[in-house]
Parts: C-alpha cells; sequence; structure tokens
C-alpha cells in the first residue's frame, strides 16, 4: 500500500476463492510481506478487523457495446474501510485494473 505522502507503507496479497470468467471472482485480502507472505497485521502496528470467511466479491455484468459494469463488495463497512486505509487499497486496484485495460485496449 502507498501512503499519501508516496511511501509504501506496507503490502497485501490476495488469495482467490472462486473465479467464474466474465461474472465474478471471490477472494480474500491480507497483509503480507514484500514476498507475499501473510502476516500478523499487529506486526505492522495496524488492528486486525477482518472477519474470518468474509470475502471480497467482484462482480462483472456486460451492459453491452463494449462496456462492463464491475461492483465490488467488499468486506468491511465503508466508514471502516475508509478509516483504515482499505478504501485506498480498493481504488489503487482498481487503477492497476483500468490501466492494464486501457493498455489491452491500445494494444488492438
Amino acid at each position: 500500500m502507498q501512503a499519501p505522502d508516496g511511501q509504501i507503507c506496507g503490502w497485501n496479497a490476495v488469495e482467490y476463492f472462486e473465479i467464474v470468467p466474465h461474472e465474478k471472482i471471490v477472494s480474500l485480502m491480507y497483509f503480507s510481506d514484500s514476498k507475499g507472505n501473510k502476516i500478523d497485521p499487529a506486526d505492522v502496528g495496524m488492528e486486525n478487523e477482518a472477519i474470518d470467511g468474509a470475502y471480497d466479491v467482484t462482480l462483472f455484468e456486460d451492459l453491452g457495446n463494449g462496456r462492463t459494469k464491475l461492483t465490488f463488495i467488499g468486506n468491511e463497512p465503508m466508514a471502516s474501510a475508509k478509516e483504515s486505509g482499505q478504501f485506498q487499497g480498493w481504488n489503487e486496484i482498481l487503477e492497476k485494473v483500468a490501466a492494464v485495460v486501457a493498455g489491452l485496449t491500445q494494444a488492438k
């Protein structure tokens, strides 16, 4: 994760539990070291509010004309996600996905 000042303040990794092409992705994001190994958030000074078995779900809906609606259902209430930095992390992920999609579109 990147802090507002641009410094790296930690890492996350994702474990995927279900992938249904063009429909949904069920995953669980967790704190990790720089190599992706799961760590206890307390080791980096963060409180752990995650609930075991509470997954993130990403849904994809074809809107036609080459457009797709993406709905992300996070495992944490919005207010808590904003406080913990998870909301910022979600946005960073979506920005990276957008960059990949833009690159694929330009490559055509």
